[in-house]
C-alpha cells in the first residue's frame, strides 16, 4: 500500500487518463450482469446482457492502443525454446495475457525423471526455460499454465499423484516453490480471466471413485470450492476422456465442464461457491440415439451468461454408428439445443473428433473439429455470445491429410482470432505447422506456414498451442522432431510497430556529432531496432532510444528520422525532426562613451554577430538569440534584437566591470568585458552669503 499508481499509458499502451478508467470501472460496476449475482433464468436476461455488452465496449474503446488498425501479422523466423533433446516429452500449453506477457509450459526428463519447465514471455521475448518443480523428487505430468497482465503466471501440475501450484507475480519475481493443492489428483485445467481471476478444475479420488473439484485464484491467493461439482455425488466423474475443462469469464465467474457416466455436465462457480444448478450439454440428434459423450471443451467471453460447450459424441443413427462433434450453448441455466459445428450431415461417410472452442471477449470465435478419416480441419464461426455461424475449411486445398491436424483456435486481444494446425501431406512432404489469422473480427486470412523444414517434421500430437495480446500480436508453439532431435519451437507474429518520434521536433546542437533522442515506438513485443537516417541517408542502428551521430555533421540545419523495425522485419518510419548544428561562437564588441563620473550618463554601443565557419553560407549560422548587458552594479539590461545600445548613470564612485554576453540559438556564448573607474562628482561651489540691504 502507498505505492504511486503507474501512468495509465504504462498499463494499457495508449494515451488515456485515470479519470477515464475510473469512469469505465464505475460503469462496469453499475451494470454487471445478473450472472455475477445469481443463477437461474434471470442470469441471462436481455437487459443485463445489453448493459454489460455496452460496458465492455466502453472499456474496450478506452483501452485499445491509440490509432490501432489491426492487420495480418508478419511472422519472424521460428525460434527454438529448448532442444534438441531426447528428454523432451511434450508441450502442455501456452498462455498470453492482454499486455503481451505470458509463457509456455512443457515436460522434459532430467536424469530420467519428468519435470515441468516454463519459458516466460517477457518484453516479447521467450526467456531461458526454468524448472519449476525442482524441489520435488517425483515425476511430474499434465502441466497447465495461465497468464495475467503484469507478468503474472500460474502453473499447475501433477507430481506423484498430488496437484501442485507454482506461481509468480511479475517478470522480476521468481516462481514460488510448488504448493500442494490436493492429493490423489489428475487432469488439471486452468484459465485466467482478463481481469486476473483464475479457476483451476481437476479430478480427485474420493475413495469410491472420482470427483471433479475446482480452486479459485485472485490477487495471489488460492482457495478450494466448498464441495465436489459432480452431477451425482460419489459418481465416477472427470476421468479418462471425460477430464474436466474450465473457462474464466470476464465477469469473474468460472465455468467447469466434465464427463460423467458417459454424459457431459457443466456448472458455474462464483469464487469458491458452485451454483446449485448444473446443466447437461449432450443429447441425441433427431433420428438418432445417444451412445456416449466425452472430450468436453468450454468457452466464455466477458459475460458468463453465455457459455459454449463442445464435445465428442457417439450416436447411432439407424444402423450406422457415427462419431460427431456437437455444441450446445448454455444460456443462463438452460441449454439452447444441439448444433452441429462439424458440418457433417446424417449418414456421413466420415466422422469428427478433436473438438476445440474459442470465445473471445464478445463471445465470438470458432469451434474446430477434425475429420476422422480425411483428417481435414473444419471450423464453425461463432457470432456474438456464441451463436453458430458458417462452416469453413482451414486448409483451402481440401486434400486429405496423412495424420490428425490437432487444430487450436485462439484469440489475440479483444476481437482478433486465429486457427493453428498441423498439415501433413504424407509422402508429399513433411508435417508442418500452419496458421490462419482473422484481424479485428474479420474473415480468416490465407494460411501461413510457420515451421521450418530444416528442423524436421512437426509433432503436434506432442503439443500445439497458440495465443496473442491485445495489440494483435500472436505466437504459436509446438514440438518438432523426434527422439534426440526433439525441439520446443515457438514462432511469433508481429503487428507493425508504432511511430518513433523525435523528443524535440526542432533542436540546436553545439557539437558536430549531436545526440539524437526519440520516444520508443509503441509495441508490446520487441526488441525493436531503430534505424536512424540523417538528411535522407541511413547512419546507424541501435536498440536504444538515442544515439550520438556517428560521423561529424556540417554546421547548419539537418533533418533526421527514425524507422522502428520489429523482429519480423516490419518497419514503420516516424515523423522527421531537425537539428541545427552551430559550433561557432558569436562575435561581440562594444564601446563606451560619456563622462566616467557618478551621475553622468554613459552610453554603450554593442555589435554582436553570429557568423558561420569559413566557406559556409550565412544560413549555416543559427543567429543571435540574446544580448545581455550587465553594468556591474546589479543593473542588467537585455537588449532587443536590433537594439544594441543602452545608457546608464551610476550612483556611486568606484570600479565597475561592464559585461556584454551574446548567445546564439544553439547556446554558444561570447562574453566581452570592460573595466571602468568612476570618479565622484566635482564638489559643489561654495554658497555665497546673502547680500545685505542698504540701511540695515
Amino acid at each position: 500500500m502507498g505505492r504511486p499508481l503507474p501512468a495509465p499509458a504504462a498499463l494499457f499502451g495508449r494515451p488515456t487518463s485515470w479519470r477515464n478508467l475510473r469512469l469505465a470501472a464505475m460503469f462496469l460496476a453499475c451494470v454487471r450482469p445478473a450472472s455475477d449475482r445469481e443463477s437461474g433464468p434471470r442470469a441471462g436476461s436481455p437487459r443485463a446482457r445489453t448493459a454489460f455488452r455496452a460496458a465492455a465496449i466502453v472499456v474496450a474503446l478506452l483501452l485499445l492502443p491509440a490509432g490501432s488498425a489491426l492487420a495480418q501479422p508478419t511472422p519472424a523466423p521460428p525460434g527454438v525454446i529448448d532442444g534438441p533433446s531426447a528428454g523432451i516429452v511434450g508441450l502442455s500449453g501456452m498462455s498470453i495475457a492482454r499486455d503481451g506477457s505470458g509463457g509456455l509450459a512443457y515436460v522434459k526428463q532430467v536424469a530420467g525423471v519428468a519435470h515441468v519447465f516454463v519459458s516466460r514471455l517477457i518484453g516479447g521475448v521467450f526467456q531461458t526455460p526454468q524448472e519449476v518443480d525442482a524441489t520435488l523428487a517425483g515425476a511430474s505430468s499434465q502441466p497447465v499454465i495461465a497468464g495475467g497482465d503484469g507478468g503474472v503466471l500460474l502453473v499447475a501440475f501433477i507430481n506423484s499423484g498430488g496437484l501442485y501450484i507454482a506461481q509468480t507475480g511479475g517478470p522480476s519475481t521468481p516462481f514460488s516453490p510448488p504448493a500442494p493443492i490436493a492429493g490423489g489428483a489428475s487432469n488439471p485445467s486452468l484459465e485466467m480471466s482478463n481481469f486476473g481471476k483464475a479457476y483451476l478444475a481437476f479430478t480427485v479420488a474420493d475413495g469410491a471413485g472420482h470427483d471433479v473439484r475446482a480452486a479459485y485464484y485472485y490477487q495471489g491467493r488460492w482457495a478450494l470450492e466448498s464441495a465436489p461439482l459432480n452431477a451425482v455425488p460419489g459418481d465416477e466423474a472427470g476421468t479418462g476422456s471425460g477430464r474436466p475443462a474450465v473457462a474464466a469469464a470476464g465477469d469473474g465467474v468460472g465455468i467447469v465442464v466434465w464427463g460423467e457416466g458417459g454424459r457431459v455436465y457443466s456448472r458455474r462457480v462464483w469464487g469458491t461457491s458452485p451454483s446449485i444448478v448444473f446443466g447437461q450439454a449432450d443429447g441425441p440428434l433427431p433420428g438418432c440415439t445417444e451412445g456416449s459423450a466425452d472430450d468436453p471443451v468450454v468457452g466464455a467471453g466477458g459475460d458468463s451468461s453465455w457459455v459454449g460447450v463442445a464435445f465428442h459424441e457417439v450416436l447411432r443413427c439407424g444402423s450406422v454408428q457415427e462419431q460427431r462433434v456437437l455444441m450446445n450453448r448454455w444460456q443462463g441455466s438452460i441449454y439452447d439445443g444441439l448444433t452441429q459445428p462439424d458440418g457433417l450431415g446424417s449418414s456421413a461417410a466420415d466422422g469428427a473428433d478433436q473438438p476445440e472452442i474459442l470465445m473471445n471477449e464478445y463471445g465470438r470465435g470458432y469451434v474446430t473439429s477434425a475429420r476422422i478419416t480425411s483428417h481435414l480441419l473444419f471450423g464453425t464461426v461463432l457470432g456474438t455470445d456464441g451463436g453458430s455461424g458458417g462452416l469453413l475449411l482451414a486448409d483451402d486445398s481440401g486434400l486429405p491429410q496423412a495424420s490428425p491436424p490437432f487444430g487450436v483456435p485462439a484469440a489475440a486481444g479483444l476481437s482478433s482470432e486465429m486457427i493453428a494446425w498441423q498439415q501433413d501431406p504424407g509422402t508429399a512432404g513433411l508435417p508442418e505447422i500452419r496458421l490462419r489469422y482473422a484481424p479485428g473480427g474479420g474473415p480468416l486470412g490465407p494460411d501461413v506456414v510457420l515451421s521450418a523444414p530444416a528442423q524436421g517434421p512437426t509433432a503436434a500430437a506432442n503439443g500445439l498451442a497458440a495465443g496473442g495480446d491485445v495489440d494483435g500480436d500472436a505466437a504459436v508453439a509446438w514440438v518438432q522432431g523426434s527422439g534426440a532431435a526433439s525441439l520446443i519451437v515457438a514462432d511469433q507474429l508481429y503487428q507493425p510497430p508504432g511511430s518513433a518520434s523525435p523528443v524535440h521536433a526542432s533542436a540546436y546542437a553545439r557539437t558536430l556529432q549531436p545526440r539524437l533522442a526519440w520516444s520508443p515506438a509503441p509495441a508490446r513485443w520487441g526488441p525493436l531496432r531503430y534505424l536512424v537516417s540523417v538528411d535522407g541517408a541511413p547512419v546507424a542502428q541501435t536498440l536504444a532510444t538515442s544515439l550520438t551521430a556517428p560521423a561529424p555533421l556540417t554546421n547548419g540545419r539537418h533533418s533526421w528520422r527514425v524507422t522502428a523495425i520489429n523482429p519480423a522485419g516490419v518497419q514503420h518510419t516516424g515523423e522527421s525532426g531537425s537539428v541545427f548544428v552551430d559550433t561557432v561562437r558569436p562575435t561581440v564588441r562594444f564601446s563606451l562613451s560619456g563622462k566616467r563620473q557618478v551621475g553622468a550618463s554613459l552610453h554603450v554601443y554593442v555589435s554582436a554577430r553570429d557568423l558561420p565557419p569559413l566557406g559556409l553560407p550565412a544560413a549555416a549560422a543559427s543567429g543571435i538569440a540574446s544580448v545581455t548587458l550587465k553594468w556591474g552594479d546589479r543593473t542588467i539590461v537585455p537588449l532587443k534584437p536590433g537594439q544594441h545600445r543602452s545608457a546608464h548613470a551610476y550612483r556611486r564612485a568606484g570600479r565597475y566591470r561592464i559585461t556584454v554576453v551574446a548567445v546564439d540559438r544553439a547556446g554558444n556564448s561570447t562574453t566581452a568585458i570592460l573595466r571602468i573607474k568612476l570618479t565622484p562628482p566635482p564638489p559643489a561651489p561654495p554658497k555665497r552669503p546673502p547680500a545685505r540691504r542698504k540701511g540695515t
